[in-house]
């Protein structure tokens, strides 16, 4: 896998963009055009992103996000880390409105993907709330993400969707709620008003299902350390508020590939859907929908979003695996003698790399044992203190193969992707190669 930076042609305009891809039948991009919002580019002039971070003012009608800001003088996007074995990718942007204003003065964001070669990203959300003036008074709302089909000139949401099951929210027991193409219409835009069941699930997995294509998801899991959010204003019920877009009058044209800057909050297609680049909302997610509150700065959410041509039970499988990691013994635990260091230490799993992180103090070698809660998908290590690039992978005793994972050195910091599911106990040792 590798990222680069490129000029990405999409639907007859073209800017700068910086492209993560990983041998899969679809790609992440960033680009310029796009303000650099990640998006999962899926083939066919079609594209899917889970947003950014919006604010609302009771001050104006204006929505403050960083899709306002046409000329860029805030966005901005860097490759932190490209190799084999991932690459990261930083997006940094304002919350501004149609004038170049921000929020509060200084409302800002950073967004890190970090993407593996299995085609799935940890979406990770800093948001920066503003505090340097009253600009904008104190805010209507906080969203954090909401799941968004870009439609390529040409392409419209009917041409792209499957119209019987277009959108599916569903839990860790596989409890679904599912909606048809267009979307149902109704006064009533909170989802648990009309599915008042979500308030019991613990985690939440969104999927667009596409024809002819992957389906694009994101998930997170309803845990305060990992997605902050307040108490649901509709029903008080203890999840994060969901709002649902209504019927086939959710598809606008005031973004992505246009310069387009006088309007107010957005701009319905209408009969420009398919002569023009569109972008279709489903179901929107925030922080808080309690006017006048707000995130502390800062305030971090993650998410997992991709695209997969599995069933729903992979995703299932694979939320489980990044929010259960396994139990980790080195065999050095509670062995320290005074004056004396272990030489491998395990210091846990970082959420937001989806990695289980080591500490190699002395020696040419890394050895668990991996006892897995839940089956581990595709497992991440990262060992900080390593020499060199190459690296040798062992499950149990039994050498892996160079197609079965991937390495790279990320200065002095090793990261290893190893092409597996972990299912039971088992021993892992990287060995550094002279």
């Amino acid at each position: 896998m590798k990222a680069y930076e490129t000029q990405l042609k999409f639907s007859d305009k073209v800017g700068h963009a910086v492209v993560v891809e990983f041998g899969k039948p679809y790609r992440l991009v960033f680009w310029s055009k796009a303000q650099y919002v990640g998006c999962w580019d899926l083939g066919g002039n079609v594209w899917f992103t889970p947003e950014w971070l919006e604010t609302n003012s009771p001050e104006d009608l204006h929505c403050y996000e960083p899709i306002m800001d046409k000329q860029l003088r805030y966005c901005r996007v860097k490759i932190l880390e490209s190799g084999p074995a991932r690459a990261k990718i930083c997006w940094h942007y304002a919350c501004n409105n149609m004038r170049y204003e921000i929020f509060n003065g200084n409302t800002t964001a950073d967004e890190y993907y970090t993407v593996y070669p299995d085609g799935i990203a940890v979406r990770k959300l800093v948001a920066w709330p503003g505090n340097e003036s009253d600009f904008g008074g104190n805010p209507n709302f906080w969203q954090v993400l909401e799941y968004i089909l870009v439609n390529g000139k040409g392409t419209t949401p009917k041409d792209v969707l499957r119209t019987d099951e277009c959108f599916t929210l569903q839990n860790e027991k596989g409890d679904k709620i599912s909606f048809g193409w267009p979307l149902p219409t109704g006064n009533e835009g909170a989802l648990c008003a009309l599915y008042p069941q979500i308030k019991e699930w613990n985690l939440y997995i969104g999927r667009l299902h596409l024809k002819d294509r992957p389906d694009p998801f994101c998930m997170f899991v309803k845990d305060k350390r990992l997605f902050p959010y307040r108490p649901c204003v509709r029903c008080q019920g203890d999840h994060p508020y969901f709002g649902l877009f209504k019927g086939d009058a959710n598809t606008f044209k005031h973004w992505p590939a246009t310069d387009m800057e006088n309007f107010i909050l957005g701009v319905d297609a209408g009969e420009d859907v398919g002569k023009v680049v569109t972008h279709t909302s489903f179901i929107c997610c925030n922080y808080t929908s309690i006017p006048a509150d707000r995130p502390p700065r800062p305030c971090t959410w993650l998410f997992l979003t991709g695209a997969t041509e599995e069933g729903d039970a992979f995703l299932i499988d694979l939320i489980q695996s990044w929010y259960n990691p396994a139990e980790v013994s080195t065999g050095y635990e509670n062995k320290k003698s005074e004056g004396s260091y272990e030489s491998v230490l395990y210091e846990g799993y970082a959420f937001s790399e989806r990695a289980y992180q080591f500490r190699k103090m002395e020696g040419n070698k890394v050895s668990f044992i991996m006892r897995p809660k839940v089956d581990v998908i595709n497992p991440v290590i990262r060992v900080i203190g390593w020499a060199r690039p190459s690296v040798s992978v062992f499950l149990d005793g039994n050498p892996l193969n160079t197609e079965s994972f991937q390495a790279q050195l990320e200065g002095n910091d090793l990261l290893v992707w190893i092409n597996k599911r972990v299912s039971k106990e088992t021993r892992i040792e990287l060995i550094e190669l002279e």
